[in-house]
């Protein structure tokens, strides 16, 4: 068999991937918790990003220009419903400027379709309530779409697969790397191939199979408000903190992009995240902690909010960011040891980046089978 440890968008784009895999065994998905996305799949903004925000060569960046296409395509076939009209990037002041013009040096040089410079008007036409920016970037290859029910349609397609199975709840307990045994909640599983796809929890599965690295996983919260009667038509975001001064030598600003304002495919408007560092072992903590009036100071700086009062705590998600030896790494880590192929670190933009890691995965499964 081969086992997928973690349900999430990855892990079922994992499953799909290596469902195609020539003469493979039965694949066992296995989720620890019993509904789908109850953890940073399911608690993120919903956005299929481009990726200009990620730095040239990165896997980051690769596999988020390559999953971009790739998500669109997917969810065309499930028939989920997404919305691909681009998103605004704009400088908030002059000095944001330098850091607008890298949003363009940096989306030429991984490969982003469909990133150009725009005009105050041509934003001012689409977005009338926003307010007049110095500079301003379009990216018309980013998108949102309705994440949970791409998540329940990822998991029907694998699970229609022959010898494909979804297994939930179904938390990994142990793993005995010689005997290639899994022990599960619900029994013990023989394996040939074992993918680490475990998300905030990939760390805890990497030791347990006995990796000799010293990784951990770190969570980092991001906070949601909504916003009722919020005037913002599609996504307005400001310029990545990676580019703002010393935001390039700090790794865990990689995939940081500041709170934002977009109205999701559901029509509600969304004001965030945060990015608060958590201590280690906080990895299932989703209070919302930061006051209303901060959302609203940030939500002023792209469109007047006449009513702080029509602000609501959302919900929060946490990031998995990934460290070793106490510093953070700032970027995927996917690496085959053995019989075991882990994926560790993969925060934003994993959610776009899925099926090309699904992609990515079934060549190093496919390597360690043969």
């Amino acid at each position: 068999m081969i086992v997928v440890a973690g349900g999430g968008v990855v892990g079922l784009h994992v499953g799909m991937a290596l469902a195609g895999l020539p003469k493979r065994p039965p694949i066992f998905v296995c989720e620890r918790e019993p509904s789908l996305g109850a953890h940073t799949s399911g608690r993120n903004s919903e956005v299929i990003h481009a990726g200009f925000a990620y730095p040239v060569g990165s896997l980051k960046a690769r596999l988020c220009v390559e999953g971009n296409a790739l998500t669109y395509e997917w969810l065309g076939r499930l028939e989920v419903p997404y919305r691909q009209d681009g998103k605004w990037i704009v400088a908030l002041d002059s000095d944001d400027l330098p850091a607008l013009a890298k949003v363009l040096e940096v989306g030429a040089g991984c490969g982003v379709p469909l990133l150009r410079e725009a005009s105050a008007a041509e934003m001012a036409r689409s977005e009338p309530a926003c307010l007049p920016f110095p500079g301003v970037v379009y990216s018309g290859s980013s998108g949102l779409m309705d994440t949970a029910e791409y998540l329940h349609a990822l998991e029907r397609y694998f699970s229609a697969q022959q010898d494909c199975y979804f297994l939930a709840p179904c938390a990994l307990k142990a793993i005995d790397p010689e005997k290639r045994v899994v022990t599960t909640t619900r029994g013990a599983i023989d394996y040939q191939v074992l993918v680490n796809a475990a998300g905030l929890w990939a760390d805890e599965v990497y030791r347990m199979a006995g990796g000799p690295r010293a990784f951990r996983i770190k969570p980092f919260k991001g906070e949601y408000y909504t916003w009722r009667r919020g005037p913002v038509r599609s996504m307005v975001y400001p310029v990545p903190r990676r580019y703002a001064p010393g935001g390039a030598e700090d790794a865990r600003q990689v995939s940081c992009m500041g709170i934002h304002v977009h109205r999701a495919v559901s029509g509600d408007v969304f004001v965030g995240p945060t990015q608060i560092e958590l201590d280690w072992e906080q990895k299932g903590d989703y209070r919302i902690t930061t006051p209303r009036e901060e959302f609203a100071r940030e939500a002023s700086r792209f469109c007047a909010v006449r009513d702080p009062e029509s602000l609501s705590p959302a919900y929060a998600g946490n990031r998995p960011k990934l460290y070793e030896d106490g510093k953070p790494v700032g970027d995927f880590h996917v690496v085959r040891e053995g019989y075991h192929v882990h994926l560790l670190g993969i925060e934003s933009p994993g959610l776009t980046a899925a099926p090309a890691l699904g992609r990515y995965v079934a060549g190093l499964v496919g390597e360690a089978m043969s």
